[in-house]
């Protein structure tokens, strides 16, 4: 059996073909001159990255749960200010 990739780019994953997980440009989208994008860091899963964000998530409510008023109003201006609200967690998480 060959080698597992940890996470394949968004267009094999489109196209449910394999991908071999080569950065920046693996080599069905190089022979296909398709251009090849990741939705994960290197070296991380899918479901690792999908589990972070859950964490992340999960730690700004606690924050919102756990802090008072004037914490809380700071949190969601925080979380409005961001058109993304992974771009809002992640800049909290900071």
């Amino acid at each position: 059996r060959g080698k597992q990739t940890k996470a394949a780019c968004i267009p094999c994953r489109k196209r449910k073909s394999k991908c071999d997980g080569i950065r920046p440009s693996c080599k069905s989208c190089v022979g296909k001159t398709t251009p090849c994008e990741y939705s994960v860091n290197p070296g991380v899963t899918q479901q690792q990255a999908v589990k972070n964000q859950l964490d992340a998530y999960k730690h700004v409510l606690n924050l919102l749960r756990q802090g008072n008023e004037a914490e809380c109003e700071v949190l969601i201006k925080q979380l409005k200010a961001h058109e993304l609200l992974a771009d809002a967690v992640g800049n909290i998480m900071q």
